[in-house]
């Protein structure tokens, strides 16, 4: 009962969930890794990524940033686009400053990744210090505009952005950012000029879902909420709550596959581009009482790792069948399109996927 057998040569999980009015739905993920050529062409990794049944933090989730949401969310109505990696000096050569930007589809994301800099005592009060030469600083939102500040002894003076909680360069007075580090990764429409000026918090990577502004999206849990709804979501949920990665990394709907990334400054080479894969995934849903149910994938998240590099695709299905919870055997997933490169015996992974 509840089985999957899994045709593909991707890495698959299963789970059931509830929707916001209680009614039990069948989720299937379908994750695959594809390793990128120097020439942007594709292939199938050797090694496949497991399907995450929970969140993954960099560390205690109290004080780190989400490295991946769960690959099991009820819904995503548009394909979440993020990216796992670095900001990289051109040419290897150390600067102060550069660029890095992310174009896909209706997508064009650009942020400005600073050198290190220090909060300093000034005749203006507090100034920032020169940024320091860099050859490589990790995209992570704990090197982006946020924190705490929890300096004074009076607890009704302690702050904190709840846009970004573990990055840098918040503070409730000026005084307590003395010695401080400032924000490496910035928004280029907001940059950080002196400590009143505010910069949004900025990153490619996936937002927590106890951050703003995702988790304004969860709803209203008052009393109100305890009478008539527990333990179901709060009438006032919205599914884009699911959606985790920034709102400008929001594919409009999902994308199909064939789409053009290209990531500049995020890799020791300057640009890195590929297409994405076009792959179709089906499923057929078996029940008990000799009945099936077909159903496709849609793409609902791609994580570039332009490290490796590599590019990771999730895929999700879900199935509405409350009436039908105990009744239901087994889920059977198959690539419903794919292409070798030729005709020639070749290894495993040597697949061009369209």
């Amino acid at each position: 009962m509840w089985a999957l057998t899994n045709n593909t040569p991707f890495k698959a999980e299963r789970t059931w969930v509830r929707d916001k009015n209680g009614a039990e739905v069948w989720l299937v993920a379908v994750k695959g890794a594809f390793s990128i050529a120097p020439d942007g062409s594709i292939q199938l990794a050797e090694e496949q990524e497991e399907v995450n049944i929970a969140p993954k933090f960099r560390g205690d989730p109290q004080s780190a940033s989400l490295l991946y949401d769960t690959d099991l969310p009820h819904t995503k109505k548009n394909t979440d686009i993020l990216i796992e990696g670095h900001a990289y000096a051109p040419h290897g050569q150390p600067v102060t400053k550069v660029d890095v930007t992310l174009k896909v589809a209706d997508i064009k994301k650009t942020l400005r990744v600073i050198g290190d800099r220090m909060w300093q005592k000034s005749l203006l009060g507090v100034s920032l210090s020169r940024p320091q030469p860099f050859v490589k600083i990790p995209l992570t939102y704990e090197r982006a505009f946020g924190g705490t500040d929890q300096t004074s002894k009076n607890p009704k003076h302690h702050g904190w952005e709840p846009r970004n909680p573990v990055g840098r360069g918040f503070a409730t007075k000026a005084d307590h950012l003395i010695g401080k580090p400032a924000p490496n990764i910035e928004d280029t429409s907001s940059l950080i000029g002196n400590w009143k000026l505010k910069s949004y918090p900025a990153g490619f990577g996936p937002i927590a879902g106890n951050w703003s502004p995702r988790v304004e999206l969860a709803g209203t849990y008052d009393k109100n909420w305890e009478k008539t709804r527990q333990p179901l979501l709060a009438e006032d949920f919205n599914e884009s709550y699911y959606q985790c990665a920034p709102k400008d990394q929001q594919a409009k709907g999902y994308l199909k596959g064939e789409e053009l990334f290209e990531l500049y400054n995020m890799t020791p080479a300057g640009v890195l581009k590929f297409r994405l894969p076009r792959i179709s995934i089906g499923f057929t849903t078996h029940f008990d009482d000799n009945t099936t149910e077909e159903h496709r994938a849609v793409l609902h998240t791609v994580i570039v790792k332009p490290d490796l590099p590599k590019v990771v695709m999730v895929w999700h299905t879900n199935l509405e069948c409350h009436h039908k919870v105990l009744k239901l055997l087994n889920t059977t997933i198959r690539v419903k399109r794919r292409i070798l490169q030729s005709e020639e015996e070749k290894p495993s992974n040597a697949w061009q996927l369209v």
